[in-house]
């Protein structure tokens, strides 16, 4: 199976004055996104991607890189490789900024890629599946707009007036949901330069979000990617129609770009999403009626306390959870009530028991596709 790095092999000796920015391009740009540059790239100063390069790894050794998340030590890897590319190594790199602040609850980062082509590629950094980096996109199921949307809009405003190339902008995960909220909010102006805006695996909006006029002006040039077991790509509620990216991978771990099948210079595409993304999604749904905003604040609130006194830093290898100590959990948090506890335990013990019987339904499904693959059924035997 080819991945974004098959086609940086295939692709890389082609500026983009030749072969046209593509949707795996935008997906490289956004796992780009993810690379600390901090005193590499200033927030004004451009730098060409091979210096950049040059300077990370002058600052960076293996074991730093080794000790990053994984998805940090990926994009500084795929650095190396654009770097000593033709297609990449001159794009210029600039107006990096990465923003933290625990106390309201806000992560924010971006950076601009100038390509050779007069195309300014503006990419929102996303979150991960750590237990901090999915409670920040579920914060947006009951807040809106969330402070790094505000960010995103400023931060796009101020840096692309200061230019007059046409604009693609792209992020994955939450920062594809910033990228949509940037576009959506700017002024016309900055609308009439935008080419594309590309949300990959991104979580949604509510519902009035697309009833917005600025949000109909923009909707034809909105390009959602995500994997068939998509899970934080369902969250909430997206208007465009999806490209279902076939995945190598199962589960949460689909949410990694590096497992999106390439063809070519597309995605390799599924027809329909598979039965346990759809069985989240309407899971999902179904809590948002079922609670209100402050509720669903404080039952995500209640999910992070119980995964870090469990153990749990992301959610990519959970094999099992110990529902009987996640319950005995909520009765030790001190931010909810009896009757909220209440509430909160018949949600995950209806969850716990819809899970199991889809997850082994589906295990079933495939064990028995398994088998027929390798005994042929016999064909049925015909009448006279």
């Amino acid at each position: 199976m080819k991945n974004i790095l098959d086609f940086i092999d295939e692709y890389g000796e082609k500026a983009f004055a030749e072969e046209p920015f593509c949707d795996v391009d935008n997906l490289i740009f956004s796992q780009l996104a993810y690379t600390d540059f901090k005193g590499i790239v200033g927030y004004d100063d451009g730098l060409k991607l091979w210096e950049v390069s040059k300077r990370f790894f002058a600052v960076y050794n293996d074991d730093d890189i080794n000790s990053l998340i994984e998805i940090s030590q990926k994009s500084a890897n795929l650095l190396k490789k654009c770097a000593g590319k033709k297609r990449y190594k001159n794009v210029v790199v600039s107006h990096y900024i990465n923003n933290v602040n625990d106390e309201i609850d806000k992560q924010f980062s971006a950076v601009h890629f100038f390509l050779d082509n007069g195309i300014d590629v503006v990419a929102y950094r996303g979150t991960d599946v750590t237990v901090t980096g999915v409670k920040e996109s579920a914060m947006l199921s009951y807040m809106f707009p969330v402070p790094a949307q505000i960010e995103a809009l400023y931060y796009f405003q101020e840096t692309c007036m200061k230019h007059k190339e046409d604009i693609i902008l792209c992020g994955h995960s939450k920062g594809g949901n910033l990228a949509i909220f940037a576009a959506v909010s700017c002024s016309n102006s900055l609308k009439k330069r935008i080419v594309a805006v590309y949300e990959n695996d991104a979580p949604g909006f509510p519902k009035h979000f697309f009833e917005r006029y600025d949000y109909q002006q923009i909707k034809d040039k909105i390009h959602l990617l995500t994997p068939q077991c998509s899970i934080i790509g369902r969250m909430l509620y997206h208007d465009a129609k999806p490209q279902i990216v076939h995945s190598s991978a199962a589960g949460l771990k689909q949410h990694k770009v590096s497992t999106w099948e390439v063809q070519g210079n597309t995605f390799a595409l599924e027809e329909k999403y598979d039965g346990f993304s759809n069985f989240i999604n309407d899971y999902l749904d179904n809590l948002l009626d079922y609670v209100s905003d402050e509720e669903l604040e404080l039952f995500f609130d209640t999910l992070e306390y119980i995964a870090l006194n469990m153990g749990i830093e992301d959610f990519y290898d959970v094999k099992e959870i110990d529902f009987k100590k996640a319950f005995s959990l909520i009765d030790t948090y001190e931010k909810v009530e009896e009757e909220q506890r209440e509430k909160f335990k018949q949600i995950l013990r209806k969850v716990s028991k819809e899970f199991a019987v889809e997850y082994f339904s589906d295990k079933k499904q495939k064990y028995m596709e398994k088998i027929d693959a390798i005994i042929p059924k016999k064909p049925k035997a015909q009448k006279d």
